[in-house]
């Protein structure tokens, strides 16, 4: 075994040589199947299901991926945990495993090591979302078929409005701002309208790619961007053609996969189920009042008895964590929270006590990952208490101050699931429906009988349409925002909870007065999230200094121009750096950020 893993070294040593850095937030990805490489003799191209970038020379696919995933199962046996980092010389790996599969994700050594490795679980989850079980998806399609799809999700992460937008693996939404409030409200209610319907658990409203009101989680609502962006482009849709019906080209439709949390958190919504249309009336039930979406939240009201005390607490959402959503995707392990957890969400709206009662086969599947003491650390992805992953560096300790990267510590974000339970939690198909005004975009999750339910289709179609056609109209008409000079100041606003981001950056490219600060801010997220105890920070240099602050709903990162740093060595108690808590809290209070 050691002889081996010195070989492997070796490869390891000259493969690094090989790889060119490179400032693309990825620089390689690949899927590799190692079931289909047994013997000797086998080519290990016959494994390499997709790799990135497709125009790189087999020789050089063959030799990166053999190498990586030999290492990778080397090192999981040598240590008896599952690799999730390897860190070369120029770049470093994020490695995901599960069966014969093994997933990398490779990028220059500056990235942050949680920015690479959500974008790995972002991918498969989307992948997942689209496609079913990765094992089951490559037998009933072929691997051509499966690359484009592959190709087609990484293009859409990699794509986006700002840098900071790809830090925080945010939503990108209209700027409120420039919208009257009540358009906002009109699109909250009509998705409300739509759930009244009973098949339908939840849904989004999009004009040009931007999200104006939403229902689902963070997570959820970027899955179904991407649905929206293809048909947009009138590309191939991931899963099946378009529905053909009565109503045209603006309905399509395609079938999607949810986990055991996402839909039971979606059934557990607490809707006035009184209301919807084909349901029967339970006169002996509570009235509660209907969730509307994200822009019209209800709020816990005094004057109504909640059917169960966990729900206050459910809208915190699989969005906490960015890997847990889709933990399903893998082998799902229980939580094992030593703070008391709380109750998991209910199920189809029934009592938790009546929901374990009846859904106790199925108990190991829902993670009760936030607990009363310590909900800070899962929310920033700092539990490293239960680290189920290795970080190895093969690129030796010998680095240009260009090539370091201060804020990879050891800690790699935790991915909820591995190769411990060979039984997957199952995914449940579900129905994507989307109807298309112009440039305004419905969508619904909704169960699969609905496309087969005339009279439903019809409900929801009609009974949304004229508010559709008045708010896209509404919309078009507001001009997009124009970035404006820079002014004294930098900052952004990152909200944790719905995954949304405030800058008066947004539109503006890439210019040298930013570069600083967004560098300074990856930096400073990366270690909020490793460090669960760090609250405030500032970070600095001879011409710049940021000041970040995060709670458990937010982080807010402030840069002040124009102010000569009266000191650029050790900090002292005259450096103009120490002011910049308090310039924070006294100029962001104009943009809505409540720093006090």
């Amino acid at each position: 075994m050691t002889e081996r893993y010195s070989r492997f070294l070796g490869f390891l040593s000259a493969m690094a040589e090989l790889i060119p850095p490179d400032s693309r937030r990825c620089n390689y990805f690949f899927l590799y199947d190692g079931s289909k490489v047994r013997g000797e003799g086998d080519p290990t191209r016959e494994g390499i299901c997709y790799f990135y970038p497709e125009e790189t020379p087999v020789d050089k696919q063959e030799l990166l991926c053999g190498q990586l995933a030999g290492v990778g199962r080397c090192v999981s046996e040598l240590s008896a945990a599952p690799v999730r980092l390897l860190r070369l010389h120029r770049n470093k790996f994020a490695i995901r495993m599960k069966d014969d599969f093994f997933w990398a994700l490779g990028c220059s050594v500056d990235v942050p090591t949680i920015s690479v490795c959500e974008l790995l679980d972002r991918l498969i989850n989307l992948f997942c979302f689209y496609n079913g079980s990765v094992r089951q998806s490559y037998q009933l399609h072929s691997r051509e078929s499966l690359a484009a799809r592959w190709a087609q999700y990484l293009s859409h992460l990699l794509a986006g409005t700002s840098e900071l937008h790809h830090i925080f693996s945010c939503l990108t939404t209209i700027d409120s701002t420039n919208v009257d409030p009540l358009l906002l409200l009109k699109a909250a209610l009509i998705l409300q309208a739509c759930q009244r319907c009973p098949l339908v658990l939840a849904g989004c409203i999009l004009f040009r790619g931007r999200v104006v009101s939403t229902q689902m989680s963070p997570d959820l609502t970027k899955k179904v961007m991407v649905y929206e962006s293809e048909t947009h482009s009138q590309a191939q849709k991931p899963n099946g053609p378009s529905t053909s019906s009565s109503f045209g080209g603006t309905v399509s439709s395609t079938t999607v996969f949810l986990t055991m949390f996402e839909l039971q958190y979606l059934q557990s919504a607490p809707i006035d189920r009184e209301l919807r249309s084909h349901s029967t009336p339970n006169k002996d039930a509570p009235l509660q009042r209907t969730r509307l979406s994200r822009t019209l939240s209800d709020s816990p009201s005094t004057e109504s008895e909640p059917s169960d005390p966990g729900l206050s607490q459910l809208p915190h959402k699989e969005s906490l964590s960015p890997a847990l959503s889709d933990a399903s995707v893998f082998s799902p392990v229980p939580s094992h929270s030593t703070a008391g957890p709380l109750e998991p969400p209910l199920s189809n709206g029934k009592p938790s006590n009546e929901a374990e009662e009846e859904e106790a086969g199925d108990k190991s599947y829902y993670h009760s990952f936030l607990s009363s003491e310590g909900e800070g650390s899962r929310l920033n992805g700092a539990d490293r208490g239960s680290l189920s992953g290795s970080v190895f560096d093969f690129g030796g300790n010998k680095q240009s101050h260009d090539n370091k990267d201060s804020c990879d510590a050891q800690d790699v974000p935790p991915f909820f699931g591995g190769a411990d339970n060979p039984d997957d939690t199952p995914l449940i198909p579900m129905t994507l429906y989307q109807h298309r005004v112009k440039g305004l975009v419905l969508a619904l999750l909704v169960e699969p009988h609905f496309l087969s339910d005339t009279e439903s289709m019809e409900e929801v179609y009609h009974s949304c349409l004229a508010s559709l056609n008045g708010l896209e109209a509404h919309l078009r008409t507001i001009p997009p925002g124009v970035p404006g000079a820079v002014g004294p100041y930098i900052f952004a606003h990152f909200d944790c909870i719905q995954s949304t981001l405030t800058t008066n950056l947004s539109g503006r490219p890439g210019g040298a007065p930013e570069r600083p600060f967004v560098r300074a801010t990856s930096l400073l997220h990366s270690h909020f999230c490793n460090t669960e105890t760090l609250q405030e920070a500032i970070i600095r240099s001879a011409g710049a200094a940021v000041y970040g602050t995060r709670s458990i709903a937010q982080e807010t990162f402030f840069q002040q121009h124009g102010v000569s740093l009266r000191n650029s060595g050790i900090p002292n108690h005259q450096d103009s750096a120490f002011s910049l808590p308090s310039k924070a809290r006294h100029r962001l209070l104009k943009h809505g950020v409540n720093l006090l």
